[in-house]
Order: C-alpha cells, then sequence, then structure tokens
C-alpha cells in the first residue's frame, strides 16, 4: 500500500480524513525566509498536510471521551490534544525518514499558514471568507498538522477552484461585525468587532450562511467550542457526560489580540 494511503488509514479513525501533499519549493515561493522548507527541516523533499473536514472528527473524538473521560478533563485543549495524539500515533508509517511535524495549536511555537498549505496540497481553495474552502465540506474543514519530511512524495494539489464565483455572498450579509466591506473577509475589521462584542462567541455568522457544504456543518457544541472555549467547554463536558467536578480545566476564552497576530502569517 502507498505511504500516504497507510498515513491516511491510520488517521481515519480519529476523524482525520483530509491529507495531502504540498511541494516544497511552491510552498517557498509564497513563505518568508524563516518558514522556508529547508530551514524548518532541511533535506524536506514533500510536506504532508493534515486535516479534518465536516464533523469527522468530533463525532470520534466524544463517544472516545466518554469511554475515557481524561481525554477531556486532563487536557487543557482536548481537540488539539487528541489531534496531535492520532498524528503522532500514525506518524510510525513515516519510517526513519528525518521530518518535523508542524502543529495548528495554540501552543505551537513554530507558526505558519495553515490555509496556504493546505491549498498547495489540494485540500480546498481560497473563499472570500478567508478560509479554505473544500469542494465537499465546504468552510468546514479543520486543518491540524504538517509534516516537512524527506520523502519523495508527489503534490496532490494545489487545487484551482473558486466556490465563491457567481455566489451573491451571503456570508457578507450575515455578518454583524461588517468585516466584508469590499467583498472579501477583512480581517481588522473582524478582529475589532470580536474585541468589542460576544455576538460571535457560539459561532461565525458569516460561515454558517456559507451554502457550500452545509450538509457537513459542525453541529451547535463543536461550533461553540471552536469560537470560545471558556464558554463552549462546560457544554462539551455535557455531550461527553463529564461531571463539570472531574474537569482540571476550566477552558481559555478568545485570546483576539494574539489570534489577529497569527491568522494572516501567510507562509
Amino acid at each position: 500500500m502507498p505511504l500516504l494511503d497507510q498515513l491516511r488509514r491510520r488517521l481515519l479513525p480519529a476523524g482525520l480524513n483530509l491529507v495531502g501533499v504540498a511541494d516544497p519549493a511552491a510552498w517557498d515561493a509564497l513563505s518568508t525566509p524563516a518558514r522556508q522548507a529547508s530551514v524548518l527541516q532541511p533535506g524536506t523533499r514533500a510536506i504532508i498536510v493534515v486535516g479534518n473536514g465536516g464533523r469527522a472528527l468530533w463525532e470520534a473524538m466524544v463517544p472516545a471521551m466518554r469511554r475515557d473521560p481524561t481525554l477531556l478533563t486532563e487536557q487543557a485543549d482536548p481537540v488539539d490534544a487528541w489531534a496531535g495524539a492520532a498524528v503522532r500515533a500514525a506518524d510510525a508509517v513515516l519510517g526513519s525518514a528525518p521530518r518535523r511535524w508542524v502543529f495548528a495549536s495554540a501552543t505551537e511555537t513554530t507558526v505558519v499558514d495553515f490555509r496556504v498549505l493546505a491549498h498547495l496540497a489540494g485540500l480546498g481553495g481560497h473563499s472570500r471568507l478567508g478560509l479554505l474552502m473544500h469542494p465537499d465540506y465546504g468552510a468546514w474543514v479543520g486543518l491540524r498538522a504538517a509534516c516537512f519530511v524527506d520523502l519523495p512524495l508527489a503534490p496532490t494539489g494545489p487545487l484551482d477552484l473558486d466556490l465563491c464565483a457567481g455566489c451573491p455572498a451571503p456570508c457578507a450579509s450575515a455578518c454583524p461585525g461588517a468585516a466584508f466591506p469590499d467583498g472579501q473577509w477583512a480581517v481588522d475589521a473582524c478582529s475589532a468587532f470580536q474585541t468589542r462584542s460576544t455576538g460571535c462567541r457560539a459561532g461565525c455568522h458569516a460561515r454558517l450562511a456559507c451554502p457550500v457544504g452545509a450538509e457537513h456543518r459542525y453541529d451547535a457544541v463543536q461550533l461553540h467550542y471552536h469560537s470560545d472555549r471558556a464558554s463552549g467547554r462546560p457544554r462539551l463536558r455535557a455531550q461527553a457526560g463529564v461531571p463539570d467536578a472531574m474537569d482540571r480545566f476550566a477552558g481559555e476564552g478568545p485570546h483576539w489580540t494574539g489570534w489577529r497576530e497569527r491568522v494572516d502569517v501567510r507562509g
């Protein structure tokens, strides 16, 4: 079985159902000098990108938490921990190849723009929402990890597809923060609104209004948790059947300043 298929097979039970390969040269053409592939991992010949589309990760994770509540109660961010554990377990299929994993998590010190990597890997196209847009899952995609590896893996992208072309942009009209002044998502307008309002704490109105992949939208608890872990974590505990008293962590609210600094790092 080809190596990439082996990796997909290992990751799928955890709900990590999107795996692609980006060309390091294409990445380097878009990245800053400090994030060049050869700087992050000398000898890189391929960049493997891992993510999840739709509700697959959540539907795998929550039942696992019911069986083992420590998957929630012992983790500051159980979603990052769940994805990270699955990636580290699947890593064995890469054998002895020199490599470096970078994670799309709040604690990651090496910050790369996963939207760029995922596009180059064929996992989706650009959108006016500023999010990666998958042809099936729409905007309901989570990007989790990338591996800079010394293996001769063929690129699976980029995916040159504009799913926003011809759309009347219900996302823009649904946004309470007027964050689409020119028809495209404006990060500073969004960030400014988030610092003065709690109107999007339970989910992004613009993202919810997108018609692409609507059948794959996250459920209300998943939406809330990703938007604000402080108020969303109790709902996750309830969904997983975990008593509040068992949880070591309260959950952190959105850090809009840090988010603004990280959201458009572009390589």
